[in-house]
């Protein structure tokens, strides 16, 4: 899915910008007239003009929210079968925990190396302490 970028989200706030000073003239133009219909129409069209500008805000601010957490999520790869591991990028020797990395994104969780565990192999959440098994147990 595409987003509009900041440029554009600007020149669209600029264009209603140009509208809202186009309507506030005819509304004040409109003031000296005995016409209460094109009053009100001039009014509810200003009322209008002003919600879009503000949505057109909210959305340019969502976007720039989104694209930095793509930008984010960029950095890292995974999940990773056959243990769900993520791995930031670039980097494929020390994997993140799953659980911490899904769970709780801002606090990345590494993995302990492997050990040894009754005749298995396992690694550690150095963070939260959840165990994947590599080789099962025997």
């Amino acid at each position: 899915m595409d987003f509009p970028s900041l440029t554009t989200v600007a020149s669209i706030g600029q264009l209603l910008n140009n509208a809202i000073s186009a309507t506030k003239s005819a509304r004040e133009m409109a003031k000296d007239s005995t016409d209460s219909v094109l009053k009100e129409q001039i009014s509810q069209i200003y009322d209008t003009l002003l919600d879009l500008k503000e949505r057109t805000i909210a959305l340019g601010e969502e976007n720039h929210l989104l694209k930095s957490e793509l930008a984010k999520k960029s950095q890292y790869i995974g999940p990773i079968a056959p243990h769900g591991y993520y791995f930031q990028a670039g980097e494929n020797d020390i994997p993140l925990c799953p659980t911490c990395f899904q769970s709780h994104p801002q606090r990345v969780g590494f993995m302990s190396d492997r050990e040894s565990w009754n005749n298995g192999i396992r690694r550690r959440c150095k963070l939260c302490n959840n165990v994947i098994y590599e080789k099962e147990m025997s």
